[in-house]
């Protein structure tokens, strides 16, 4: 599969370290909530606690309520229980969530499925044949690959008016990309014709939380590839542009002094500067977040904490797991989010 590299994003001149182990919960698959959340009293309430709904005065105009979360195995929780987008639309009246988020994928891969950068593709025999499946040669982003697993991802999309699934599938010897029409279809497709993702389409003016760039970190250009990628997102939603970006989160090794501590520092500071209002740090919890969780802190998670880190008890495993969080851990982030969607009036 050759990756063309120069797909330019939706604006112009746009200013890794992820366990590779396999995760048996929310593994990379796009979870997707069509239901009203809010109006959930199982799983999600018996797991977190239940927080204040938005006041009568706060309540969002009449616009569209959805939440889009887009990511990496962050977004969709690996490590816990649930997306923390769902413990978002928990807490808040009324508001569908859709939480998309692949493992070990960079921020540029992300940006393709959230629609910022446009998706062009060659296909064997520049042709469509009926309904069966025909063989990617070219894309422009391999936007469902990940290094971390063999697993299987498609997306729906449509190309010259023609509704069909891009699939991706892998194993040892290699990744295939093909594409299938969702009717019988001969239709001509030109090499690198544009792929209009469905998600990327009706999520334009939804309100977008994005958690891009851990598996960015460690690489010489990180910093250049996140801020380009965030850029072209933001500029791909619809106006006015409703948006949070988060902070890139440090690993558990990622201790103070390392030159993964300084690259992400810089980093989220760049981003906090760029962003101001709809920035959400990622720095290490308060103790009054902590408490808000009902959390108390061993010693080691003082150490952590003295470190700038995210304390060991909010991830999932840090002796297999050096990256994700666990339900607590995600808790954090949700209220940092809850807490911005509220300000900003979202």
């Amino acid at each position: 599969m050759i990756e063309d590299q120069k797909t330019k994003p939706h604006i112009k001149n746009p200013d890794h370290s992820l366990s590779r182990r396999r995760f048996f919960l929310h593994s990379g698959a796009a979870i997707f909530t069509t239901t009203l959340l809010s109006s959930c009293e199982g799983l999600i309430e018996d797991i977190f606690p239940k927080s204040d709904k938005v006041d009568d005065e706060e309540q969002v105009p009449d616009r569209d309520k959805t939440l889009a979360f887009f990511g990496d195995s962050l977004t969709i929780g690996a490590g816990g229980t649930a997306p923390y987008g769902s413990i978002v639309a928990a807490a808040l009246s009324g508001r569908p969530v859709l939480s998309d988020g692949i493992v070990g994928q960079v921020a540029s891969r992300i940006a393709v499925r959230q629609g910022g950068t446009p998706l062009t593709i060659s296909i064997e025999g520049d042709k469509l044949n009926g309904i069966k499946p025909v063989k990617i040669t070219k894309l422009s982003n391999q936007f469902l690959s990940t290094p971390t697993n063999y697993d299987e991802y498609s997306r729906t999309g449509s190309i010259g008016g023609v509704r069909c699934t891009i699939r991706r599938t892998a194993s040892e010897s290699g990744e295939n990309y093909t594409i299938t029409p969702a009717t019988v279809s001969v239709l001509d497709v030109p090499a690198d014709s544009e792929f209009i993702l469905d998600d990327a389409s009706r999520l334009k003016t939804a309100t977008q939380i994005l958690w891009y760039g851990r598996n960015n970190i460690g690489k010489p250009d990180a910093e250049e590839q996140i801020i380009a990628a965030l850029d072209s997102s933001i500029a791909y939603i619809a106006a006015p542009a409703r948006y949070i970006v988060v902070g890139v989160l440090l690993a558990q090794s990622d201790r103070k002094g390392t030159e993964n501590f300084d690259q992400v520092a810089a980093i989220n500071e760049k981003l906090a500067a760029k962003y101001g209002k709809s920035f959400v740090e990622m720095t290490s919890p308060t103790d009054a977040e902590l408490a808000e969780i009902s959390y108390s802190p061993s010693n080691d998670d003082r150490t952590d904490l003295e470190n700038f880190n995210f304390p060991r008890g909010l991830r999932a495993d840090v002796g297999s797991d050096e990256i994700h969080l666990n339900d607590k851990g995600y808790q954090i982030i949700a209220n940092r989010v809850i807490k911005r969607i509220k300000e900003l009036k979202y």
